[in-house]
């Protein structure tokens, strides 16, 4: 079973055209998006289906996920992104930003709802302990905060899957804001974010990373490899991570996503997918076809 037989389901991408919204990551150099990932200069400042489809030649990818991607407009973003995907070639999900903690969140989440595409909302929450440039949330302490606690709590009864972002430090306030919702479907992006890339870093992150899975309402995303290891980071490298975070929620917990274009500063589409395959050639035909295409599909109401 090779990488062309295989039926994908892209579950984390972005769409953004620069010449009709605004972005400030490119109006401006970014500070923290640099630290992710270097100089990101090449990244494009329009990408559309037709690029991704370029990019993506060769692969079965069936549908894709778009996310947003911090424009300074995030309705006006979300707009254009649902007339977008009506002309593109494949399905398309969208996850579209929050803020929990603002007062107008139910108001925000009523009008996301009247967008069929839209199946999931995030929260960009990452907090880095020391580097003041990955400090993405506007404090610390919102998830143990009583206005942002009671903004989440208006996800219940309504059927939009919740992604928080957060670094690993950040892994066990994150658990007990899951365990607290066990009606919310929760996903874990960026397989918990690790920081410390010390055999210690490790061992501390797959522990808060199990104490995680062992919610069952929370399912997890491994994308963005360019952000946790470089721009030049190695299979090598990555493999143990990956298979790490696999097992602690099993493949039918488990999707891959392509993080592209950002990914693209580090490789192709190609050369990423073929990582994923090679970290989980060990797994049967059914768990690779969770990974890349089931489990994303059930979680995003994309079947």
């Amino acid at each position: 079973m090779n990488d062309e037989t295989l039926v994908i389901l892209d579950c984390h991408q972005h769409f953004y055209d620069a010449a009709h919204l605004r972005y400030p990551v490119f109006e401006q150099r970014s500070a923290g998006f640099e630290a992710l990932v270097g100089d990101y200069a090449a990244m494009p400042r329009v990408y559309l289906p037709a690029d991704y489809a370029r990019d993506t030649q060769g692969f079965d990818v069936a549908a894709t996920v778009w996310a947003e991607f911090i424009s300074a407009d995030s309705s006006g973003e979300v707009r254009w992104a649902s007339a977008m995907l009506d002309g593109a070639a494949q399905p398309a999900g969208m996850i579209a930003v929050i803020d929990f903690s603002a007062p107008d969140v139910e108001r925000t989440l009523d009008a996301y709802a009247s967008i069929e595409r839209i199946r999931c909302v995030r929260q960009h929450m990452a907090w880095h302990p020391s580097n003041a440039s990955l400090r993405f949330a506007s404090r610390p302490d919102l998830m143990t905060d009583a206005q942002w606690l009671r903004g989440i709590g208006s996800l219940n009864g309504r059927a939009f899957v919740c992604e928080l972002e957060v670094f690993a430090p950040q892994l066990c306030d994150l658990a007990a804001v899951v365990r607290a919702h066990p009606a919310i479907q929760f996903v874990l992006p960026v397989m918990g974010w690790p920081l410390d890339l010390s055999n210690e870093g490790r061992a501390a992150w797959k522990r808060d990373l199990a104490a995680l899975a062992a919610c069952p309402n929370v399912a997890l995303k491994i994308f963005g490899l360019e952000c946790i290891f470089g721009i030049h980071w190695t299979l090598d490298e990555a493999r143990p991570w990956m298979l790490d975070a696999i097992d602690c929620f099993g493949p039918a917990r488990s999707m891959f996503a392509s993080h592209m274009p950002i990914a693209r500063l580090a490789c192709s589409f190609q050369q990423l997918y073929d990582s994923y395959m090679q970290t989980i050639d060990a797994f049967s035909p059914a768990e690779k076809r969770m990974m890349l295409h089931d489990t994303a599909a059930r979680i995003y109401r994309m079947a």
